[in-house]
């Protein structure tokens, strides 16, 4: 059982120029916190304008429940507006990206279907508390070929 804000709360490492959907995230079920085998589920505050650059995951599958907020959505070559109360699908294997295209922030639940991408999530981010280095390209490189 956790409340709104508990979790392993992270902090992104920013990478030069390329876009921060936001500076931390909580991951909340976890191999590592909760002892699930098979789900990973966290949440994240989008600000307006925050992006999610394209990217795709090799291995699971992924649902966001979008909780508040606009959010448009690429799926591949498709593109979708979500608004609040809305879920998105985004198979493994699929090229994926989100942005915040409306004045309030997107709060979301991520889900995905088996673990490994957390631990990326993990490797381009540090604890909250704790100062977030810039990360290079090698580095990031390392974070996707450990999942």
């Amino acid at each position: 059982m956790l409340e709104k804000n508990e979790g392993e709360t992270r902090v992104r490492r920013p990478l030069g120029l390329l876009p921060t959907p936001s500076e931390e995230f909580i991951l909340r079920v976890t191999p590592q916190n909760s002892g699930s085998k098979h789900l990973v589920l966290g949440t994240e505050e989008i600000p307006p304008g925050g992006v999610i650059p394209r990217h795709k995951h090799l291995e699971q599958d992924e649902i966001l429940l979008v909780q508040t907020g606009t959010a448009h959505v690429t799926l591949n070559d498709k593109e979708y507006d979500v608004h609040a109360g809305g879920t998105v699908f985004f198979p493994a294997q699929t090229w994926v990206g989100l942005r915040n295209i409306g004045n309030d922030n997107i709060s979301l639940v991520f889900v995905f279907s088996a673990p490994g991408f957390e631990e990326n999530m993990r490797c381009g981010s540090v604890p909250a508390g704790q100062t977030a280095p810039p990360i290079n390209t090698d580095e990031l490189k390392a974070c996707a070929c450990r999942i």
